[in-house]
């Protein structure tokens, strides 16, 4: 097993684990950006459908954009590479993504299997972009608000696929953890607001 597999195996692992976290704050924070992601796809957007034609005289070469080293990148900062401790720790990795590790772990873990999150291999052979990548760049689009092409030069992803999967990732957590993570709060819940938010100095 060489380097990369192993890495890809901790990576496996590490991600695999669940300590419980919920995804209660994830989906409450991010709901509203799907309905303003999808409220223009919807209206302007059915009518305007771009048709592929394959190529073409004079449109660009697809860049040569490295898979792999995306997904290293993003191994060695968060999840640690060949037995070494990742670059950037719990705190710094909620503060990026804006969600616990373990959240994070579950999100993926249920996502990644998903049709257009899955590994493919293209026309000439060649491995695409891993799930992880898909799932992390729609994270940093929703947690910071960046641009779908901001964060290209790391991930190694195009705009398009970045905004597609950020698209797909919130629609996926609305429909897979609404039932119970969307619901009206109970007036013990809501007791609970009160009782945190008065702690805090804003009573009522």
């Amino acid at each position: 097993m060489d380097g990369d597999e192993a890495g890809l195996s901790s990576t496996a692992s590490l991600l695999a684990e669940d300590d419980g976290g919920v995804v209660c704050a994830a989906v409450r924070a991010h709901v509203g950006v799907l309905f303003l992601i999808r409220r223009p796809l919807r209206s302007g957007c059915a009518n305007r459908r771009r048709h592929f034609c394959g190529s073409n005289a004079g449109h660009p070469p697809n860049k040569r954009r490295d898979f792999a080293a995306g997904l290293f990148n993003i191994q060695r900062d968060y999840f640690g590479v060949n037995a070494v401790a990742p670059i950037y720790d719990d705190r710094a990795f909620e503060t990026r993504f804006r969600v616990p590790r373990s959240v994070f772990r579950r999100v993926y873990q249920a996502v990644k299997n998903e049709p257009f999150f899955q590994q493919r291999i293209n026309a000439t052979g060649r491995l695409q972009a891993h799930p992880l990548q898909k799932v992390v760049t729609p994270f940093r689009v929703i947690a910071s608000g960046e641009t779908a092409d901001r964060a290209d030069e790391y991930v190694r992803l195009s705009r398009s696929t970045v905004a597609q999967a950020t698209t797909l990732l919130l629609e996926f957590i609305v429909l897979r953890w609404r039932p119970t993570y969307l619901r009206r709060p109970y007036n013990l819940d809501l007791k609970k607001m009160m009782e945190r938010n008065a702690g805090r100095g804003f009573p009522g």
